[in-house]
């Protein structure tokens, strides 16, 4: 199958992902859900006649993470948040090599344990707000959401850093995830709605487009 024919693939599976959604249909909307980075991955090992191990985990990650997403119990979204948290850590990494300015690095490894203190009160307040709905479940939201925003942090500056298509690129994908996961919280804790659904579905399909051009295109030789 040919790239281009894998573009389509993953166009035709996003509008019945979406399509499954708006008519709420169980088993088509799982099926599609699981099956798009799946998809990504063809198209990386397709692309690359070498394989690196970390773009492999990273898909891995993503892919567990839709996986358990599916499951409706408590477990299961504390699995979903480790594991997209996981691939976020291995996005971090991907955003910091790609920062080349010596200087910028070191003000970020500076910045860095105060960003995470900042981030821990903010979202620790976050009790006032939502403690009763999340429960169980707010330690977990917390460091996902710290891990989150360091993963959006280091993915601006290394687009302001240098403005290139690989870092506009990591840049869009931690926005839409960002977005994505902010619907979802309102989505689920303030007011619902099939808007909402859709939402985070266009997010996730538009992160995942971008990702399946970002994993072809990393140069791992600007980790020297």
């Amino acid at each position: 199958m040919t790239k281009k024919k894998l573009k389509l693939l993953f166009i035709a599976i996003a509008l019945l992902y979406i399509i499954a959604e708006y008519f709420q249909l169980k088993l088509l909307l799982s099926i599609t859900k699981v099956s798009l980075i799946p998809i990504v991955y063809v198209v990386y090992t397709m692309s690359k006649e070498k394989h690196h191990a970390l773009t492999l985990v990273l898909l891995a990650f993503y892919f567990l993470g839709d996986m358990f997403s599916l499951l409706n119990f408590e477990v299961a979204v504390v699995l979903t948040l480790l594991f997209f948290g996981l691939g976020h850590i291995v996005f971090i990494k991907f955003c910091f090599d790609m920062l080349q300015d010596v200087r910028v690095r070191r003000l970020l490894f500076s910045a860095l344990p105060v960003i995470i203190l900042w981030f821990v009160y903010y979202n620790y307040s976050i009790k006032d707000i939502f403690g009763d709905q999340l429960g169980n479940l707010l330690v977990p939201v917390m460091f996902y959401s710290i891990i989150l925003s360091i993963f959006t942090i280091v993915s601006v500056m290394s687009y302001f850093n240098k403005e290139t298509k690989m870092t506009m690129y990591a840049l869009v994908i931690a926005i839409t995830f960002l977005i994505g996961d902010v619907i979802n919280g309102i989505n689920t804790y303030f007011s619902h709605s099939s808007f909402f659904d859709l939402a985070s579905i266009g997010a996730q399909v538009m992160g995942y487009y971008i990702l399946s051009k970002f994993v072809v295109e990393y140069d791992f030789k600007l980790k020297s």
